[in-house]
């Protein structure tokens, strides 16, 4: 039941069938392929180094850590930040063949994106998985299955399998407790100055997502549980509060710091401050002039 003839990787190495359904490899990335589809699963994990990951029409930046599960018929390539040779990509890829999980349909729950990418991959919403494994999870697995396929001591193949299967379970664990659980306070700190750092950028949920290590959807329902706030809502709050502080302590031309904030449509800005603040830019700014007068006389 294994994979049938040889299949070709990333780097053009081949892999020969030895009657498996299950492969690991370690592969050093370069410039050499174009982006591609598999007929199999693949689990891929970040080793080394950082660089591209050329996924559909999407370009997600990568490091040390990121895992991807990419399935059948997904197109994609991994490339490094640059050729040089101390900008290296270094990926760790699992390809399996769906059937071999067919006696475990059970330890997998069918409303997870993990069983689905095995199962059902063209009834998902985005054609793959990504996450950051910040607390060494999924690198430990990763290793030791590598070292199990390079060795290939007696029944390596049944622990090969056992390890996806965890693998797989930590996946869909993952998956639920970020479903569950708020932005951590530490990452909504991060989040929140990243966007102050930004804001007068043309950024985007995505952006920020990417960013982030998150899907765009995911990062929108986990912004939303722990502020209360769309990221579009959190993000104008962020701007009109800057301009705020300009009309106030400058007397730049109202134009320019609807620039300066990120605005360039001024029919949107001025209706938007009017509805944030209940006034006009110009009536705002000669409302505190006002006050600054009377302040004054007393």
């Amino acid at each position: 039941m294994g994979m049938s003839g040889r299949i070709e990787h990333l780097s053009g190495d081949l892999f020969f069938d030895d009657n498996l359904d299950i492969f690991i490899n370690r592969e050093l990335e370069s410039f050499t392929l174009s982006q591609h589809t598999h007929d199999f699963v693949e689990i891929c994990f970040v080793g080394e180094g950082c660089g591209y990951h050329y996924i559909e029409d999407r370009v997600i930046p990568v490091k040390q850590g990121d895992l991807f599960v990419i399935p059948v018929g997904t197109s994609h390539v991994f490339r490094p930040s640059s050729p040089r040779q101390d900008k290296m990509l270094v990926i760790y890829n699992c390809i399996f063949n769906g059937r071999l999980l067919d006696g475990w349909k059970s330890y997998l729950q069918e409303d997870c994106y993990t069983y689905n990418a095995i199962y059902n991959p063209n009834g998902l919403a985005q054609p793959w998985l990504h996450i950051q494994d910040k607390y060494d999870t999924f690198q430990a697995i990763v290793q030791a299955m590598y070292s199990e396929y390079l060795k290939r001591n007696t029944g390596f193949e049944t622990v090969l399998t056992v390890q996806l299967i965890q693998m797989l379970v930590m996946l869909q664990r993952f998956e639920l407790q970020n479903d569950a659980e708020p932005v951590p306070a530490r990452m909504l700190d991060d989040v929140v100055h990243f966007i102050k750092s930004n804001y007068t950028q043309n950024i985007t949920v995505q952006h920020v997502a990417d960013y982030f290590f998150l899907s765009a959807s995911h990062f929108q329902r986990l912004f939303k549980k722990s502020t209360g706030l769309s990221f579009t809502q959190y993000l104008q709050n962020v701007r009109v509060q800057k301009c705020c502080e300009l009309l106030k302590a400058t007397d730049i031309p109202i134009y320019q710091i609807a620039n300066q904030v990120g605005y360039q449509d001024m029919k949107f800005f001025h209706a938007l401050f009017r509805k944030k603040t209940g006034v006009t830019p110009r009536q705002y700014r000669q409302n505190f002039q006002e006050l600054e007068e009377g302040a004054m006389s007393f």
